[in-house]
Formats: C-alpha cells, structure tokens, sequence
C-alpha cells in the first residue's frame, strides 16, 4: 500500500512539474515581413508553379490563413498597422513615406505603443532587420522605438550592395540584401541563443526589379511558365516574363527564409520560438489590368501608364500570406478561412506570451491565439483604408464581412454608383462583377456601409 501511494506521489509530482514548466516555458518571437509578396504566389496557397518549398514546409508545421488582409494596400501604412495594433490614419500614417521635404517631419506617431516596446520591457532583446519605412526623423529611428539593434533602410534599397543603416553606422554593404539579411540575423540569433529575443526580419523580396536576384534564384525558375490573367490591351509575352521575373525574386525570399529557420534548428530554437509570416500587401500583375500595388497604372500593351496615380482596394493588392507556427500549441498543417487582419498580430502576440495591453493603449486588432489552439472561427468584419497623397488623391475604405466585400470613396463629386464597389467573393473572387447598383443586393449593401460607418466612428476617421 505505501508503495502505491509513493508511486502515486511520484506520478503526481511529475505531472506537476512537467506543467509548470510548460506554464513557464519562455517564448521567442521570429517575425517576417516581405515587401510585395502576393498571397497567390506560394504552393501552399495554391500555386503549383511558385518554387516555394520552405514555405510550404512552414505551411505544414503551423496555421495558414486564407482571407489575411493588410490594413492598407501599400507600405508605410500596413506596417505601421503590424506594429502598433492600430489602422494607420489612427497613428499618423495615410500614404507611403517617400524621401522629400514633405515628409522630413512625418511618420508613424511616436505616441503609438509598438510591441517591440511592450516585449523588451518583459526582459526581451528586440531586433529588426530590413525596411523601416515609418519615418526618417532622429525620434522615429528603431533604436528609439523598442528595438535594441536595427540593419535597414528607411524607403527602397538597391538589391545587390545596398546602403545601410547599422545600429546607427550608414554606409554600402556589399552582397545581395537577401543573403545580407540572412547573415545579420544569424548573428542576431547566435548572440541571443540564451536570451528572450524578438526580431523581425523585414525582406526587401519580392520588391521590384524583380530580375536583381542572385544567379541561383534565376536558375530555380528558369523552367517556369507562368500562368497570367488574359486581359484585354495586355501584351501577354511581356506579362509572362514580367511574372516570371517575380517567381525569381519570390525564390530569394523562400530561400532566404529557408536559411533563417535553418540556424533556429541548428541552435535548437525552434521549439521555443513562434515564427509569423506576414505579408505587408498583395501585387496586381497584370489584374484587371493593372499593375502595381494599391497604387497602380494602367497596363497599355508591354508598358504601364501612370505607374501609381491610381488607387484600388482589389483582392490581389489588400490581401496578404499569414502563416503561425506555434510548435506543440497551435495546430499544424491546418487552415484559418476567417477574415483576419494584420492588426491582428500585436494582441496575438502578446495572448501567446501572456502579457496585457499596455495601459490605456486600445489595441484595434482581435488576439488570434485561440483560434490558433482550437478549431474554433469567428465571424467578424475586416476593414481596411487608403488615403492616396503621392501620385494622386483618393479616399478609400473596405469592410470585409463573409462572403461580402464593400469599398467605397469618400470626398468625391459622382455618385457612389459611379465609384464604390461591391463583390460577392464566393461567386466572384475576382471581382469582375460589381454588383454595387444591383437591386437586390441593396440590403447588404446597407448593412455592410452600416458596419464600415460604426468602425469608422470607433477609430476617429478623419474622412467619415
């Protein structure tokens, strides 16, 4: 009898401690970020032709999900979104930052709380390699905004031999930015292997010229023929070397990526560190006739006509590629189809480490985290927004709501029948009918500007 209540003790004790050191297990946060990769773009979301294999894989050991959209459909302002938990006309940011006496003085708002600030107060070290882009004054540097060290650059950058920032030291560095990134974070990670870290690494790739990449990442692609959309006036010989030029740049940044997670498994890090890939916006190549971002130009032939003085909230420039891995909590190999945003990744992280939202800062995003342990969905809107300043005005807002999507134009003469759109994406996912001045679809149209005037109120938004 005592020695099966001693075995008891035993059992029980060893059942404790094996939960309280899962309870105190201390998480790492690997975040990427590229610069203009389409969701479609990828095996795992669908493309047999992309050559993506350690996306895939990625894919494989965490949740992907489907309908991810950015807050804004260009740079400056969804990554401003991704960092600060907020939509970018809530923390100062309407269009992409350029490098002019426009915007020597503007930026994301040095009030907004990023995540890195949150984490590093935890005991976290913080780091960020690659593009910034929120701002270029000495107060919104990263070493002023939660990051213990920063690589990058603050707009665009040449590929091969870029000028970069180094923890403050600015000059050439030789090599492609795809291997340079690949380095720096490996040192990143090797000098952080016994520490709490976060670090983002935000990808130059697939930014264009799309052709800039090296020599092995041409050679991956080599036998590609790409499948492009069949519009009319688009020349499609040129748009089928222009898509293939951008499998090219998408394999750099697979390979790139391949490598980083490569030195978590060779510094056994890999089952503490959650990994999160996400995209800043999508890429319209040769869609509805356009090409660009949410700043387009007309396609016209083999050459493209205004090249970003146009402004669309399209699937295939508002919706991105989000994959989590979570190793043993969130499910593996596994699909999210409700509509998220990338607003969302500030309250997930912190509902993974388990920290609160700083005092008095509302965070707009929803913590995905459960989501991510159980099969369990909920259906919410997704909003998003775009002030075109640079290459031309326009005001646009979006609201997501199941199989429903909404733009509309706010500060315009015409008539919203002329200008705002309405698609049904189960029975057109590629927004060829708008269906906007339809009788019987005049009713969700209602309820859907409903939903888009509540949120809008809820934010403060400048163009209610």
């Amino acid at each position: 009898m005592r020695k099966h209540v001693f075995l008891v003790f035993i059992i029980a004790g060893y059942c404790f401690s094996v939960s309280t050191v899962l309870a105190e297990k201390q998480w790492n946060i690997l975040a990427i970020v590229p610069d203009d990769h389409a969701r479609r773009v990828m095996g795992a979301y669908g493309d047999k032709k992309a050559v993506t294999p350690n996306f895939d894989q990625l894919a494989s050991e965490g949740v992907r999900f489907t309908n991810a959209y950015a807050a804004a459909p260009v740079c400056s302002p969804s990554r401003a979104a991704f960092w600060s938990g907020k939509y970018p006309s809530q923390v100062g940011v309407s269009d992409f930052l350029m490098l002019n006496e426009k915007y020597a003085d503007r930026g994301l708002d040095t009030s907004a709380v990023l995540w890195p600030e949150v984490l590093k107060k935890h005991g976290y070290k913080t780091g960020l390699i690659g593009k910034w882009h929120l701002g270029e004054a000495k107060e919104r540097h990263p070493l002023k905004r939660g990051f213990d060290y920063f690589v990058g650059y603050e707009q665009d950058s040449k590929a091969f031999d870029p000028i970069l920032d180094v923890n403050g030291e600015v000059g050439e560095v030789e090599g492609h930015t795809s291997d340079l990134f690949v380095g720096y974070a490996k040192d990143f990670l090797n000098k952080n292997k016994n520490n709490k870290f976060a670090l983002t690494i935000m990808f130059r790739e697939p930014q264009r010229p799309w052709y800039e990449v090296p020599e092995e990442d041409i050679e991956a692609v080599r036998n590609v023929d790409p499948d492009v959309p069949d519009e009319p006036g688009v020349d499609q010989k040129w748009l089928k070397k222009m898509t293939h030029n951008y499998y090219g740049a998408v394999h750099a940044l697979d390979r790139a990526v391949g490598e980083v997670l490569a030195e978590l498994d060779h510094l056994g890090l890999s089952e503490n560190t959650i990994v999160i890939y996400s995209g800043d916006h999508g890429m319209v190549i040769g869609q509805h006739g356009y090409f660009g971002r949410g700043a387009v130009g007309a396609i016209s032939g083999d050459h493209v006509v205004g090249s970003e003085n146009i402004a669309n909230l399209f699937e295939e420039a508002i919706t991105i590629p989000m994959i989590i891995r979570w190793p043993g909590v969130a499910r593996t190999n596994s699909v999210i189809e409700m509509p998220v945003s990338n607003t969302d990744i500030y309250p997930t992280i912190l509902g993974m480490l388990g920290y609160q939202t700083p005092k008095g800062y509302d965070l707009i995003g929803h913590d995905l985290s459960p989501a991510l342990k159980e099969n369990k969905e909920t259906l919410r809107p997704i909003f998003a927004q775009y002030n075109m300043e640079n290459f031309g005005i326009a005001h646009l807002r979006m609201v997501r709501f199941g199989d429903w999507k909404l733009i509309k134009r706010f500060k315009q003469g015409a008539n919203a029948e002329l200008l705002d759109e309405l698609y049904n994406l189960k029975s057109d996912p590629y927004e060829k009918e708008n269906l906007i001045a339809a009788a019987e679809h005049q009713k969700i149209r209602s309820d859907l500007e409903a939903m888009l005037e509540k949120w809008m109120i809820e934010i403060n938004d400048p163009d209610l």
